[in-house]
């Protein structure tokens, strides 16, 4: 090892013996990310962006677009995991139950009458399932659920008529008979 080489290393080290300031450690940020086996700018197994499609209020994960929507449900489909779509809409419900199937990769899971905090006093179903296919693809329906309130009728009489029908059970106007 030359002189030139050795004597390099020697005066940094002096010099840093000089001041009187802490010496601070800065780990890269792909140093920290090895050290906990994921980097920092991936995404864990199963995780999900959002897109920019939503259904009801719950806004759909990144490659799942929306096939057909009517004034009750919602169905979508994308190129995904199931298990990383259950694992999604799991984190963006409450309430409710969740139904799984009885084995992996074989029916539907079902997230039954949950709440999306986006829509509030609106209850749901999300089914989430498989297509069988070369490709995982992965088929979503989200169904509104809320049950209707009965109108405050103040007597048997007026129930009756809102019915149609006058209190003994005949029709009130037949000319309105289908």
């Amino acid at each position: 090892m030359s002189l030139a080489r050795l004597a390099l290393p020697v005066s940094l080290l002096a010099l840093g013996a000089c001041k009187d300031e802490p010496i601070t450690v800065v780990t890269p940020p792909s140093a920290q990310a090895s050290a906990t086996g994921t980097p920092a700018d991936h995404l864990a197994p199963n995780e999900l962006l959002e897109g920019k499609a939503s259904a009801f209020g719950l806004v759909l994960p990144m490659g799942v677009h929306i096939d057909a929507a009517f004034s009750d449900v919602v169905y979508a489909s994308g190129h995904v995991a199931d298990a990383a779509v259950v694992k999604y809409v799991r984190a963006r419900v409450s309430e409710g139950k969740l139904i799984r199937p009885a084995f992996a990769g074989n029916g539907q899971t079902v997230f039954d009458h949950v709440l999306v905090p986006t829509s509030p006093g609106r209850e749901f179903v999300v089914k989430v399932g498989a297509e069988r296919g070369a490709v995982a693809s992965t088929t979503i329906e989200i169904r509104d659920v809320t049950p209707t309130k009965a109108p405050s009728l103040p007597d048997d009489t007026a129930r009756w008529r809102s019915a149609g029908l006058a209190p003994n059970g005949t029709i009130l106007d037949p000319s309105h008979l289908q």
